[in-house]
């Protein structure tokens, strides 16, 4: 399958709004996806099939140098497949070219095959959020990435030394 990660767009919104609700016990409505579109400091990412279909999204917004993950969500019949790697990899190039020192979300404890992921990517455990997650109720636990350089800024300081 092959995987095109683009910027969140008018036209994802419908089909962001059903993977939403598949999603969440408190999923985000259309009207507040949309409203996203016009918030300077966020930045979503939805990732595509070759047909322009939706296969699941990213958002998060970024202050600064710090950065948070509000959401993630891949449609059920496409998760095992890199939709959430992709998404990832895309948003944490992202942030490194800006200066994003810090990335941070919250995951159920539950939810290994997410936590496995974050890990992969150099996400640790910072603490919890009592009571996070409603239907079920569910801690949350934070994970934080401390973000490297941009890898042309680090080839640019190495010959300087």
């Amino acid at each position: 399958m092959e995987i095109r990660v683009v910027p969140m767009a008018g036209e994802h919104l419908d089909q962001l709004a059903r993977l939403e609700a598949l999603c969440f016990s408190q999923p985000w409505s259309r009207q507040a996806l949309e409203e996203e579109l016009q918030n300077p400091a966020a930045h979503f990412l939805t990732a595509l099939d070759e047909g322009g279909q939706v296969l699941g999204y990213l958002g998060l917004t970024a202050v600064l140098d710090e950065s948070y993950i509000a959401n993630v969500a891949v449609f059920p019949h496409c998760r095992g497949r890199g939709v959430a790697k992709a998404l990832l990899r895309a948003q944490l190039d992202w942030a490194r070219e800006r200066g994003i020192a810090t990335m941070s979300l919250e995951v159920r404890p539950s939810n290994q095959p997410a936590i496995a992921l974050y890990r992969q990517f150099g996400f640790r455990e910072a603490g919890r959020r009592r009571k996070f997650y409603q239907h079920p109720t569910e801690d949350g636990l934070i994970m934080t990435a401390l973000l490297e350089k941009d890898t042309k800024e680090q080839r640019h300081e190495d010959t300087e030394h």
